[in-house]
């Protein structure tokens, strides 16, 4: 239903039947659809809360699975809050790509299992200390390292 949001920057919505993000300038709002591409926002359509729904769980699902670029996509794991998008890159390797709550970590790893430790020590510590801690619990595990 539209106008139950209070719309903020890479929010993924719904615009007229069309997913995508919300993304910002000058303080407006526009929408960007999924694999629009590069942008200005003065080719995109202004948008406020009253004219765009939140993303189901299934669309937001829809939307990272479609703008993603890196490789083909095999599957996407969920596991709680964290999305890993399985893929083939184009060197023929399988990779895995985190997000949380639907936001890009913007990194890839090489098993997902360590795309879950990655991401779990990036949601709770800075970017250096989170490297450093990956590197540490997989140097513990004897697991090869990203």
């Amino acid at each position: 239903m539209k106008g139950e949001i209070i719309m903020e920057y890479d929010q993924i919505v719904n615009f007229n039947g069309e997913i995508g993000k919300v993304v910002t300038d000058e303080g407006k709002f526009y929408f960007l659809p999924v694999r629009y591409g590069s942008y200005s926002c003065s080719n995109l359509e202004e948008i406020t809360d009253e004219v765009v729904a939140p993303a189901s769980f299934e669309e937001k699902i829809q939307y990272i699975r479609q703008n993603f670029s890196w490789g083909d996509v095999i599957q996407v794991h969920i596991i709680g809050e964290y999305q890993i998008i399985e893929h083939m890159d184009t060197d023929g390797v399988i990779r895995f790509h985190p997000y949380i709550n639907f936001r890009d970590y913007h990194n890839t790893y090489s098993s997902l299992d360590i795309a879950l430790i990655g991401i779990i020590t990036g949601n709770s510590l800075e970017v250096n200390e989170a490297r450093y801690a990956t590197t540490c619990i997989l140097r513990i595990l004897k697991k090869q390292e990203w």
